[in-house]
């Protein structure tokens, strides 16, 4: 199954110059949950944002100039769609950036997003979908606390079959 995996403002603001424009631990930990033992496929400049490959996930980079990753370690580095090929685990969540999400979105079969109770400057946008493809599985909603520095909401889509 092909999952997407997100975390954006009220703009669909997901990032500002590499880095995430909030902190919320909350999030942090649920990616870990539902992302460990999966596969996720990321672009290179959010490997770079993070800085080495996630533990206990099988990392995928999709990039045009493999050598600029030649310094990572634990990484399947590919510059097409064969990407999405072979892919032994349950799931695959596509992980960002901007360009990856907008090149995937049309294939995954389910979206977990959080949505970040604010505004925020950035250079990376999510692209935009139609609600209408897609069923609401759940949403729970969080208030903002010592841990996490705004209001947010956990949401699950599901693709609407026969569409």
């Amino acid at each position: 199954m092909l999952s997407l995996i997100v975390a954006y403002d009220k703009n669909k603001s997901i990032g500002q110059e590499n880095t995430i424009p909030w902190r919320i631990k909350k999030d942090m930990l649920r990616v870990k949950e539902l992302t460990t033992n999966q596969t996720i496929i990321m672009g290179r400049k959010t490997l770079d944002s993070i800085g080495r490959a996630l533990p206990n996930r099988i990392n995928r980079v999709l990039t045009r100039d493999k050598s600029s990753l030649s310094h990572y370690k634990n990484i399947e580095v590919y510059s097409d769609d064969t990407i999405l090929e072979n892919i032994e685990t349950d799931k695959a969540f596509i992980f960002g950036g901007g360009a990856i999400y907008s090149m995937y979105i049309d294939k995954c079969d389910e979206m977990f997003i959080t949505e970040v109770d604010t505004i925020v400057e950035a250079d990376t946008k999510f692209p935009d979908f139609d609600l209408n493809e897609w069923e609401l599985v759940s949403r729970q909603e969080f208030t903002k606390d010592a841990e996490n520095e705004f209001d947010f909401a956990f949401i699950h889509y599901k693709r609407k079959r026969g569409l």
